[in-house]
């Protein structure tokens, strides 16, 4: 039998973790799972509050022609030979971001955007398909780029570690630091040509969610 109700977005009672599902009316939820056959009977969908007034971010410069000169690429300086360690940790920051004010603030805020752009992007397979596939959580993909990007942030310690290794390294730019940035690699993955800022740029903007997963 069909089930009618509306999509809803919930925390799991037993374990805290969001998920998407629908609702009948008599109260009851139902999560949705990969592979679900769903029709859609509404074709004009309630509008998200907050989504019409969307602000302009690095993510959205990194494709919009005149604003894109806005931002460039950072990553850190001891990485820029190695090119799965620029796509790891290279983000996009304001364009007039003086070098010396970079922290881990800046970084963490640029993270969780190239995520969210990452997600974005990501139109032939279901967010909910590649989760499963890499940290068997199809439930953190309910809601919209942003929301996803936040579910995986607090829910996924794999997402968080590249952030927290960088804040390390700012604060302490030693050895010890950047071996931690490049394990389980070792110095001799430093030894490559330095990528510029244009090559940079452009490997981020073709790399996918499924790439940058896999890297983590």
């Amino acid at each position: 039998m069909p089930l009618i109700g509306v999509v809803t977005p919930r925390k799991c009672p037993t374990c805290g973790h969001h998920e998407m599902g629908l609702t009948t009316e008599d109260g009851a939820f139902h999560a949705f799972k990969p592979g679900a056959l769903i029709q859609i009977l509404d074709d004009n969908p309630i509008q998200v509050p907050g989504e019409e007034n969307h602000e302009e971010t690095p993510g959205d410069s990194f494709q919009a022609g005149e604003t894109e000169v806005q931002y460039r690429p950072w990553v850190p300086d001891p990485l820029k030979g190695d090119r799965a360690l620029r796509l790891k940790y290279g983000v996009m920051v304001k364009e007039d971001l003086d070098p010396g004010q970079m922290n881990g603030k800046i970084f963490e805020a640029a993270y969780i955007e190239k995520l969210r752009r990452l997600i974005e992007r990501e139109t032939f397979t279901p967010i909910a398909v590649i989760l499963d596939r890499f940290f068997v959580s199809p439930h953190l993909a309910s809601g919209n780029p942003r929301q996803i990007a936040l579910n995986m942030w607090v829910e996924l310690e794999e997402v968080r570690r590249p952030v927290e290794l960088v804040k390390a390294w700012l604060e302490s730019p030693n050895e010890e630091r950047l071996m931690d940035l490049i394990r389980p690699g070792s110095s001799n993955d430093l030894g490559g040509s330095p990528a510029g800022r244009a090559e940079l740029k452009d490997e981020l903007k073709r790399l996918s969610l499924e790439e940058f997963l896999d890297l983590l």
